[in-house]
């Protein structure tokens, strides 16, 4: 019996796979993950979205996100309307422009702290205008406007 081809320290990792996927490759990527045809997975996955509320839906635009692609694949097709073309692996790599992974994205950027204040300045600022429109729509000034338009027409 020949163990070479497996070896139990070996750790399997998730991608997506965008050279056989539709949309995104997900379905593929989950496919080879499992060790299954693309198309069970992809009746599997047609099914749960009928029968099952949403919820689908919602883990498969998050996998499209979240998950790598897969090493070595030749094209983002089907991720999010990019047809851009990307290089063999067999092309010199010194070329290749800086692809930063889901790691390193989702670790950049504003803290959700900051971001939190902004989003509530924001709110602040749109209250502030809804409240000055609030108290116009209720004046005797606006029904004196309306008035005059009324007399103008």
């Amino acid at each position: 019996m020949d163990n070479s081809s497996y070896s139990p320290r070996e750790r399997r990792r998730l991608y997506k796979d965008p050279d056989r996927g539709k949309i995104c490759g997900v379905c593929a990527g989950i496919a080879e993950y499992l060790g299954l045809e693309v198309w069970v997975v992809r009746i599997i996955a047609v099914s749960l979205l009928i029968f099952v509320n949403g919820a689908v839906l919602v883990a498969y635009i998050v996998m499209c996100f979240v998950l790598d692609p897969k090493p070595g694949h030749v094209s983002n097709r089907g991720c999010f309307g990019s047809e851009r073309k990307r290089r063999k692996p067999s092309e010199s790599d010194d070329s290749r422009p800086y692809r930063p992974t889901v790691k390193d994205v989702w670790s950049s950027g504003t803290s959700p702290k900051d971001l939190f204040s902004q989003v509530e300045d924001k709110f602040s600022v749109i209250e502030k205008k809804l409240q000055k429109m609030e108290s116009y729509v209720t004046s005797n000034k606006f029904n004196l406007d309306q008035e005059f338009k009324k007399m103008a027409d």
